[in-house]
């Protein structure tokens, strides 16, 4: 019953509502961890500097990581304060493999995030922030996506922060963050430097998903931090700000994820977002066309730079999250699709690019 209340809540106006938070991330209040080891997890250590205090819970023995500084004082920080965090690994006691929420405080208030070390991360691994939908929240989103499942094998570092609100400002949506013009660029910029304060993780190698306004947060990120994110994969999102606001400092990957009959997300929306991807990124606006028995995958190519955009466009298929947990797609939101796995795809994509 909580998977299926926790759904319907996703979708409830999820493209554009201004509505209350549905949800009780606003008292600090958590349904748990992303990973499969909150119970009987041990608390770690915290520290507080600069305006930031970092926690920690894990089945492993925890450590304590130093904090970033100017990762997001809390006398207000802005989208430009965190940049990349140095090349290389030069945390002293690296968090063990294993599951961890943490909590940091952004703009005076007390956000948090929870992590997952890959026991095969190397001692650069890539990062990967998956990003929840709209009144969702970290632990459906690690459901719906299965992306520690898949990443695991690979080393990758998985990290499923909170939304305000259980929203992210993406633009004209979602709910209370947008509303509020919630810095949501710049709090995401300070969990990926308090993850490089904690873990060894490569800073070539940071990358961004989402689902529903995770996806549209994962385009937002594309356009305002393209000097951190190597590539973006939103599924079912499109962007929420103006289109020719939409300025990143290179071109950018982008393999986005749509159903055609996603009643929340119009294909039309998607494929506009779309079209100004491959505008940003100069590519040939002729596309390479993968025909696929429930829809096609289209890539375009000879775009400027290391700039990459794909889509797969799903029929049928509603506002889901393709190739996982078809039990997660419940009729009013549209049919699910196994045409393709989102979740493989994205990561064999992100496999493919390094910040330049």
């Amino acid at each position: 019953m909580r998977t299926l209340v926790g759904s319907i809540c996703l979708v409830l106006g999820a493209c554009g509502s201004t509505g209350g938070s549905g949800g009780g991330s606003e008292d600090g209040s958590s349904s748990g961890s992303s990973g499969s080891s909150e119970a009987g997890a041990s608390t770690a250590g915290s520290s507080t500097e600069g305006g930031v205090t970092t926690g920690g819970a894990t089945t492993a023995e925890p450590t304590t990581a130093d904090t970033t500084d100017g990762a997001g004082d809390s006398d207000g920080s802005s989208s430009e304060d965190s940049g990349p965090p140095a090349a290389g690994c030069d945390v002293e006691l690296p968090l063990a493999p294993g599951d961890y929420e943490r909590t940091l405080d952004f703009d005076g208030v007390e956000r948090r995030y929870y992590l997952h070390v890959s026991p095969t991360a190397e001692s650069s691994a890539p990062l990967i922030v998956n990003m929840h939908g709209f009144l969702s929240n970290p632990t459906m989103q690690s459901q719906w996506s299965q992306m520690i499942d898949a990443a695991d094998p690979r080393g990758i570092v998985v990290a499923h922060p909170e939304g305000l609100n259980n929203s992210w400002n993406a633009g004209a949506c979602c709910g209370n963050s947008s509303a509020g013009g919630v810095d949501d660029v710049g709090f995401i910029r300070a969990v990926v430097a308090d993850i490089a304060s904690a873990a060894c993780v490569d800073p070539q190698r940071i990358y961004a998903t989402g689902l529903s306004n995770g996806g549209f947060m994962s385009n937002r990120l594309a356009c305002e931090a393209s000097d951190l994110f190597a590539a973006v994969a939103p599924v079912v999102g499109s962007l929420q700000i103006p289109l020719d606001t939409c300025t990143p400092e290179r071109p950018m990957p982008v393999f986005a994820f749509n159903g055609v009959q996603d009643p929340l997300v119009p294909i039309a929306a998607a494929n506009a977002t779309i079209d100004r991807w491959v505008e940003i990124d100069g590519c040939d606006p002729e596309p390479i066309v993968e025909e696929l028995d429930g829809g096609s995958c289209r890539r375009w190519t000879d775009c400027d730079g290391d700039g990459d955009v794909r889509m797969c466009t799903l029929d049928p298929m509603g506002h889901c999250w393709p190739g996982r947990t078809p039990e997660m797609c419940y009729s009013f939101i549209g049919p699910y699709s196994d045409t393709v796995d989102a979740t493989e795809r994205m990561l064999d994509f992100f496999a493919e690019h390094t910040l330049p």
